[in-house]
């Protein structure tokens, strides 16, 4: 699966309400267990699966981007969960983060994780691309920025 395929409208969150770095992750988990029905444990799974990765090394890039992210055992295929915040979060980088890319992705496939972080990484190195992402209001307007 490609970045832009493993991207769901429904995965968008504008504005996030997180106070911290990982308050950011239990707001994109969340909204990824809703869409697709996770259990509570199976939740707090994958958030700890997500905080465990930050803690070898924070996943906070330049021009306010992080892309936390994990390899799932037992996931079927790779998702990626969008957040903009209107108020920088300290996401462990040099500088605060207002962009989250969360990438899913099943542990037995870990070329697809792979392709999909260094997509995300491309799109993100333009500036201008980054502007307007962070001043999107609405999931519609982050969707558009996608596929318009």
């Amino acid at each position: 699966m490609a970045f832009l395929e493993a991207i769901d409208k429904d995965l968008i969150k504008v504005p996030m309400t997180a106070k911290n770095g990982k308050e950011a992750v239990e707001e994109l988990v969340s909204l990824y267990a809703a869409k697709h029905g996770l259990l509570p444990s199976e939740t707090e799974s994958v958030i700890s699966h997500v905080l465990d990765r930050e803690k070898l090394g924070s996943t906070a890039m330049e021009n306010g981007i992080a892309i936390p992210h994990a390899k799932i055992e037992g996931l079927k295929e790779s998702a990626v969960v969008i957040g903009v915040s209107r108020l920088p979060i300290d996401f462990g980088g040099d500088k605060k983060s207002s962009i989250f890319f969360l990438v899913l992705a099943p542990a037995e496939n870990p070329a697809e994780h792979i392709q999909i972080l260094s997509s995300i990484a491309k799109v993100c190195s333009s500036e201008l691309f980054v502007r307007m992402l962070s001043s999107s209001k609405t999931k519609e307007d982050v969707y558009q920025l996608f596929f318009d």
